[in-house]
């Protein structure tokens, strides 16, 4: 989405009535005469405000508190204090108040249900989709809005009943911003050298290029490393992706042409070469993402229903009378049952419980997700000559609260596997159960078919606090085969003993809150046994942490125990770990102190320190020093990394008795546009080109240690996708001279879109005139002052203060407080020299002579 910049009658205005904004009663309100206590009865009395001859100011523009101008504004548009998008207004005058056009654009953003609105309206609906300027009280009588001239906002209030239904966190597909086109180079280079008994340097090189054109993104990532030791020296290229890939709205999907990765929603996921057109839950609403059970419940009148959990509130909403439901709960990650209580209109409840748990392969009711893939395998190895040939299709859908199904097939020349599978939301807790069958050809072995069954668990238990996972994989019979593991043996001429095929896991997740004060503790496991080795693998981990304060100082610290068991050996060794965090001071940048131990079966003990924090603007400097000591060595090292809004530099250093490490690396990209070429320290997907010419300084807001470049440019690195994403602009930094029409804006970009983000820019001097009469006496408060082209760009404010903004070097200022020739004169004025990096404005003084003095 672009930002146009505003006409030049809109940007006077705001210079116009920044005084009487301060001086007068709020002037942001405007509606229908009538319509408003605030429109209907408010007048200003002029007898408040007098000159020092007596005469009153001339307020009559201001008579019903609304200071606008007709004419066409761009104004951000907020419907019920959501913004829907920006366009240009056009404002009109009638019954003595101005206000906007409600034209065929403004209507439809405001999804107005035009059944829900008598004959009549809907006529009003159909004049003004014509082209016809209709009044918002033609359209609804329940239908306001306010015009706020210092933000440029308009607020439109319909009532809920008008309102079409949509789920929470809608973005219209009108809003979607395609972006403009565009090319990226993100660089990560990095190169590392040791000295000592194994001397020699390790460099690295990763390039993440991209060319946007319309709704087409190209992408291609590849990495060059370099090794250099005594007497030999070895350099490699990967090619890791390359791919063409855009969004299909229609599906909900993203299609792409070249190497992408499968989803792992069903089988395990892997990278493929071909085709793959794959839906995208980015695209769904906010509140439609991730899994929460849909809430249906009766309501005897018209009544309020409150939706909580563990005793947070998670959704209010007003029913009418009758049956309902509530279908964009948003999901909150982790288990707890809902509590539903209904308020009716007479003040009784009622309230019921909805389970709530979740794994990974729940959907929400009525939601589907789905993915195809036709292409050749490329997790092998990179020297094999054999290419597997492959289609795979998923598919899984949300038949109701309770049951998720899902399936997924494989087919290829060597391989083929199906599977079949549910997901349970149960009170007792989330359940997914699959079993899959799958036959593999390989040389050399003989019995490759074969089923695993896969388990999951989760549940949150409220009352205590403790949450737990369980997956378990349990491959029955010897010959299964994994797809992965058949093509590598497939391409390593059928040895089976080429991978370790597993024949059952199991993995155990506990966190158990202990209340605020006693801390969290945790508990992880895993078990796996292998067909082609004996012996079980074993790995379990305990820990507690807490944090308490010392002296005003908030400390941390932490105590683990691992266990692990060799598969091979069945040998069993054990390690202890502890630590403290304390801050050292309670400034922003106060550094970090941190003290470890870690003592291990073997009777080796260990005792690191580490020393880190952060110094600048925007933590633009991150550094840390650390010791360590063991039994027979201690070494010691620092790093640092400064990031600036081009590139981020680093660099760290450490040594010990017998080597010595440094290391340096450099991270960036750059953009190209329209506009030029713009530098960034980092760059995601999703993208924006910031343009605000002329505000050389300012601070993109949303980005941390961005600013806007000596160009006029800056790069936001990374925006979400399908979602409203808000970009501010601070203005501190950038030169006194530059105002913004407006400093923050929204945009929704498609996935891979570099989208521009104009800010329009008035230059010019700005200016504090202390001006006069001939006779000594201030100018009239609340006097009209007026350009060379008769454009009003400012008032008289109190003793006869003028603020303008733009104005030349040598110019002529008109100040205007009536109809007669007699109260007008005019400002004839000499800026003194500029003054580079000023911290103030420029202020000069004046006597503003009768235009035939001026003249003359």
């Amino acid at each position: 989405m672009t930002m146009r910049r505003r006409k030049p009658r809109a940007s006077r205005v705001l210079a116009v009535h920044w005084v009487l904004a301060a001086a007068l009663p709020t002037a942001v309100f405007a509606d229908e005469p009538g319509k408003t206590a605030t429109a209907a009865a408010i007048k200003f009395n002029s007898q408040f405000l007098k000159r020092s001859d007596g005469t009153s100011v001339d307020v009559d523009r201001f008579a019903f508190g609304n200071p606008i101008s007709p004419g066409d504004y761009p104004v951000d548009i907020y419907l019920n204090g959501s913004w829907v998008g920006r366009e240009t207004v056009r404002f009109r005058s009638r019954d003595e108040v101005v206000g906007p056009c409600m034209d065929r654009s403004l209507i439809t953003r405001l999804n107005l249900d035009e059944q829900a609105l008598p004959p009549a309206n809907r006529n009003a609906i159909a004049h003004a989709v014509s082209g016809e300027c209709t009044r918002s009280s033609d359209i609804s009588e329940d239908l306001t809005w306010s015009f706020h001239l210092n933000d440029l906002r308009l607020d439109i209030g319909v009532a809920q009943a008008l309102l079409r239904r949509t789920p929470r966190g809608s973005v219209s597909p009108e809003l979607l911003d395609d972006g403009v086109p565009s090319g990226t180079v993100a660089y990560n280079f990095n190169t590392f050298h040791t000295t000592g008994s194994s001397p020699g340097t390790s460099t690295y090189l990763g390039v993440d290029s991209g060319l946007n054109i319309g709704a087409w993104h190209v992408r291609q990532r590849s990495s060059m490393s370099w090794q250099q030791s005594i007497g030999q020296s070895t350099y490699d290229y990967q090619n890791i992706a390359t791919y063409v890939q855009r969004d299909i709205s229609r599906l909900r999907s993203q299609l792409t042409l070249g190497d992408a990765y499968t989803d792992g929603a069903v089988f395990d996921s892997f990278s493929v070469r071909g085709v793959n057109l794959a839906s995208d839950d980015r695209m769904l609403p906010d509140s439609a993402r991730g899994y929460a059970p849909l809430v249906r419940g009766v309501a005897r009148s018209n009544a309020r229903v409150t939706v909580t959990q563990n005793g947070n509130k998670l959704y209010e909403t007003t029913v009418a009378p009758g049956p309902f439901e509530i279908k964009d709960l948003y999901a909150t990650g982790y288990g707890g049952n809902l509590l539903v209580t209904v308020t009716e209109a007479d003040g009784s409840q009622s309230s019921f419980t909805v389970p709530y748990a979740s794994v990974a392969q729940l959907l929400r009711p009525g939601i589907t997700r789905y993915s195809a893939t036709v292409g050749e395998y490329r997790g092998g190895s990179r020297t094999s000559s054999r290419r597997e040939k492959l289609v795979q299709g998923t598919v899984q859908h949300g038949f109701n609260n309770f049951v998720t199904g899902y399936a997924g097939l494989v087919l290829s020349e060597g391989y083929q596997a199906g599977m079949v599978g549910a997901a349970l939301n149960l009170p007792i807790g989330a359940f997914a159960l699959d079993a899959t069958h799958a036959r593999a050809s390989i040389d050399q072995v003989d019995n490759t078919s074969g089923q695993s069954v896969r388990l999951s668990y989760s549940k949150f238990v409220p009352s205590t606090s403790t949450s737990m996972s369980l997956a378990a994989y349990r491959y029955a019979t010897r010959g299964f085969w994994t797809m992965s593991d058949a093509f590598t043996a497939r391409a390593s001429g059928g040895n089976a003993r080429a991978v370790d095929r597993q024949r059952s896991q199991v993995q155990l997740t506990l966190n158990q809150s202990l209340g605020d004060r006693w801390g969290n503790f945790y508990l992880t496991g895993t078990s796996a046994e292998y067909w082609n080795r004996g012996g079980t693998a074993l790995m379990f981990q305990v820990g507690y942490s807490n944090s308490l304060r010392v002296l005003g100082l908030p400390m941390t610290y932490n105590i683990a125990a691992s266990r692990q068991r060799e598969a091979m050996t069945g040998r069993f060794t054990t390690q202890v770990f502890a630590s403290l965090t304390v801050p050292l001071g309670k400034s922003i940048h106060a550094p970090m102190l941190s003290f470890g131990a870690t003592h291990n079966s073997d009777s080796q003990s260990s005792q690191q320190m580490r020393l880190s924090g952060t110094a600048l603007e925007d933590n633009a400097i991150t550094y840390g020093l650390n010791v360590d000591r063991s039994p027979n060595t201690t070494t010691g090292g620092g790093n640092v990394q400064y990031r600036t809004p081009y590139t981020t530099v680093s660099a760290s250093v450490s040594g010990g008795g017998s080597y010595t490490q440094y290391s340096g690396g450099l991270q960036g990209a750059l953009v190209a546009h329209s506009g030029g070429i713009t530098l960034a320290n980092y760059l995601g997907d999703t993208i924006g080109i910031v343009e605000a010419k002329g505000a050389t300084g300012a601070r993109v807001a949303n980005a941390t240690g961005v600013r806007i470049d000596a160009f006029g440019y800056a790069i936001v690195p990374y925006l979400q996708p399908y979602n409203m994403n808000t970009i501010e602009i601070d203005p501190r930094g950038m030169p006194l001279d530059v105002s913004l029409d407006a400093t923050s804006t929204q945009v929704a970009p498609r996935a891979n879109a570099a989208v521009k983000i104009k800010f329009a820019a008035l230059s010019g001097r700005s200016v504090i005139i202390s001006a006069s009469q001939p006779d000594g006496a201030p100018l009239p408060f609340g006097a009209s002052v007026l350009d060379k082209d008769n454009a009003e760009i400012g008032v008289v404010g109190q003793s006869g203060i003028i603020f303008v903004r733009g104005i030349e070097d040598t110019g002529r200022l008109q100040v205007s407080w009536g109809t007669h020739s007699a109260q007008r004169c005019a400002i004839e004025y000499q800026l003194p020299e500029k003054v580079r990096n000023a911290t103030s404005f420029t202020q000069i003084r004046s006597v503003c002579q009768p235009n035939t003095k001026a003249e003359s």
